[in-house]
């Protein structure tokens, strides 16, 4: 499913989450070099590492297409220097106007990190941009793949994280793997994936792996036990929602006959039915059919009065 999802399977927004115990940069970068072997142009907006240091370990036919916006050098404009990307220029149109820049044809946008981008602007507004960019960048003529955002999970409450895990069509959590597992590679590390089909279905799996050279992922299997969830969310989904329940809410086919039996309220009898049913020339008439809680006295309640 991983290599499913490097190689672009999934549109929309994936997000890499880690943590400070398992990095997730390195895995941020097989996307970036599958999205440039597909042909894409790679727009990096860094704000964490130099550019020098994001580009170390691409082969020289993924450097070509990656254009770095450098927010890492003076992301706050203390210096005054022309060029680079500051944190106040993220925004739908400034991601655009920085898209339009480089080649035509279908582009990744690459956020390392979003952590960094939440401690200088609200979650709002990140969610907001995040939707946004997408409909910009077609508006000026450009198509974007997909977003890639880096997330540090442990730096924010759980309750931000929720909220851009919803937005995403696709989430990577990295977490380490288990001591003494062999790889040939990078270390071994474990991916927790959760992808949102077209459809509506969400798959979740976990599975090992490691990362070969040219930042090339490769799969080391799933853990003991691990079994891949397949969950349909389609609203038209057949389900049967009274499956785990506690108590019964079916009926038996003698209560669904009893059921059938109770007369409705304020059913027409057949007398009542067939006079409506009936043309007469006579005088209107009214019937009353008394209920079983009526209280009826015989007895003339106005005997007393002299009318």
């Amino acid at each position: 499913m991983l290599g499913e999802l490097v190689a672009g399977a999934t549109g929309g927004l994936v997000l890499i989450e880690d943590t400070i115990e398992c990095e997730g940069r390195s895995l941020l970068k097989t996307f970036v070099a599958a999205s440039a072997h597909r042909g894409e142009s790679v727009h990096v907006f860094g704000f964490e590492i130099p550019e020098e240091e994001f580009r170390a370990g691409f082969d020289p036919d993924v450097t070509v297409r990656l254009l770095y916006q450098d927010g890492f050098t003076d992301p706050l404009r203390w210096t005054g220097e022309a060029g680079g990307f500051s944190g106040e220029e993220f925004t739908a149109l400034g991601v655009s106007g920085q898209l339009a820049r480089g080649p035509a044809g279908p582009a990744t946008v690459v956020l390392d990190s979003l952590s960094w981008l939440l401690l200088h602007q609200p979650l709002p507004t990140v969610c907001q941009v995040l939707g946004r960019i997408p409909m910009a960048a077609a508006s000026a003529g450009l198509r974007v793949t997909r977003i890639l955002a880096l997330l540090h999970g442990d730096l924010h409450p759980p309750g931000l994280v929720e909220t851009l895990r919803s937005l995403a069509r696709a989430v990577v959590g990295v977490g380490p793997a288990p001591e003494g597992m062999g790889s040939g590679g990078d270390a071994p590390r474990l991916a927790s994936m959760l992808q949102r089909k077209e459809t509506g279905k969400v798959l979740e799996k976990e599975e090992y792996f490691t990362i070969l050279a040219g930042f090339t992922p490769k799969a080391l299997g799933e853990p003991t036990g691990s079994v891949p969830r397949d969950e349909d969310t389609d609203p038209h989904s057949t389900a049967d929602p009274t499956a785990n329940l506690t108590f019964n809410l079916r009926l038996s086919d003698t209560e669904r006959r009893a059921r059938d039996g109770v007369p409705l309220p304020f059913h027409f009898s057949a007398q009542k039915k067939s006079s409506l049913l009936e043309a007469s020339a006579s005088a209107g008439k009214i019937y009353y059919e008394p209920d079983a809680a009526d209280d009826l006295d015989e007895e003339d309640p106005d005997d007393d009065l002299d009318v």
